[in-house]
């Protein structure tokens, strides 16, 4: 995964005194984490070290959670979970940001973007209602739009508008225009 997002709160922790360490900050205190902010700052280890000691992903839990892993109402990080949440891979109840971002209920917003009864918009939207260049849903708009209402370039399902539509109005059209019973 891409941690160059970690430049930011590098920057953070040099301008409060921390350069060079990780951050573990936890307002007002460690047992009850309003805000809490836990990274590595790209100090990862894949097989081994590369600074010597044990380095691995930290994970911020609270309100407001900001860090490698990070589980709050409001989250950011390479993998977030949350209400709202922003980040490489990131799982929103109500809105996800990120590569790969998938929302239960609200909207969803990344290369991959995946919403349960929302809205969905990337280069792959899958949701009730999607906008991408692939576009799957009840209404879809898109290059490829499949979906009950669909509507871009190639269109597939029982409505809807494109270049090449492959819709039951079409072939409902065919049909009644050669005067097919069916």
């Amino acid at each position: 995964m891409d941690m160059r997002w970690h430049q930011y709160i590098t920057r953070w922790a040099t301008s409060k005194g921390w350069e060079g360490q990780e951050i573990d900050y936890q307002w007002p205190s460690p047992a009850l984490p309003i805000v809490c902010i836990r990274s590595n700052l790209g100090r990862y280890s894949d097989q081994g070290n590369r600074m010597g000691s044990s380095s691995r992903w930290k994970t911020a839990v609270g309100l407001i959670a900001i860090g490698d892993i990070a589980i709050g109402l409001i989250s950011v990080g390479a993998v977030s979970v949350g209400l709202l949440s922003v980040g490489a891979l990131t799982l929103g109840l109500w809105m996800a940001l990120g590569a790969v971002a998938m929302s239960w209920l609200g909207l969803s917003v990344g290369a991959v973007a995946i919403a349960g009864t929302g809205v969905a918009i990337g280069a792959v939207a899958i949701a009730n209602w999607a906008v991408g260049a692939v576009a799957i849903g009840k209404i879809a708009a898109g290059a490829v739009a499949i979906g009950k209402w669909a509507y871009g370039v190639v269109v597939i399902g029982e409505h809807g508008y494109g270049l090449i539509p492959i819709t039951m109005d079409v072939w409902n059209w065919f049909r009644h225009l050669f005067g097919m019973r069916g």
